[in-house]
């Protein structure tokens, strides 16, 4: 396995990271008012979606890859990748159990599956920074982290980046807003401006079916 450390930009990794622990900590904050749950609940979809998404570009373009370049080394990196496998399982009964609570308006489930929600993704993704992304800097080469950049590209598609770049950046410290816009071309940046952000403001205020 090939250990120079390398310093490759991992801005975005730790911008979807921190939108899913401010959207995981609004659901939990909204469970007590069923007004605010409203509001909240609207963009469960969103989370939900750029979780998976997220999840299966992580495990096709960076986990796998990782993976194999461990099998013939001492497995430390199989290890780490283990446990976060492990952890990561913990996520998807509660999104189940969120998806259930919403359609079935209980919100004393809602309450509790948000509540171990919030704490199992602040964990996993604690995890992942600690123990899982110095590895990427130790074991992939720089054409396969392009890779993760261009699966994740795949899977989310223009329209999507029309989604999902709002969604991340809602919230977003100027630090990490600025970072991340840097890294995307000038045409893009100007539909986020102009018209991407614009309309997720305005769905923003769609209210979702209160309890």
């Amino acid at each position: 396995m090939d250990s120079v450390a390398r310093n490759f930009d991992l801005t975005m990794l730790y911008a979807a990271y921190d939108a899913f622990r401010r959207d995981a900590a609004r659901l939990e904050a909204a469970a007590g008012s069923a007004s605010a749950l409203g509001r909240v609940a609207n963009g469960w979809p969103l989370f939900t979606s750029h979780w998976q998404l997220q999840d299966r570009a992580e495990k096709n373009a960076l986990w796998t890859v990782m993976y194999a370049k461990d099998a013939d080394a001492p497995g430390r990196v199989g290890v780490v990748l283990d446990a976060m496998a492990s952890q990561a399982l913990r996520v998807v009964p509660l999104i189940d159990g969120l998806d259930a609570s919403l359609e079935h308006r209980d919100r004393a489930a809602f309450a509790r599956y948000a509540r171990d929600l919030r704490a199992s993704v602040e964990a996993l993704l604690d995890f992942k920074e600690s123990n899982v992304l110095p590895l990427i800097q130790e074991t992939l080469t720089p054409f396969e982290w392009g890779t993760f950049d261009v699966e994740f590209r795949r899977e989310l598609g223009m329209r999507g980046l029309g989604v999902f770049l709002p969604w991340l950046l809602d919230g977003a410290p100027g630090g990490t807003r600025r970072a991340v816009l840097r890294l995307l071309p000038p045409p893009i940046r100007l539909c986020y401006r102009a018209r991407w952000r614009p309309r997720y403001l305005r769905r923003g205020g769609l209210a979702a079916p209160a309890f």
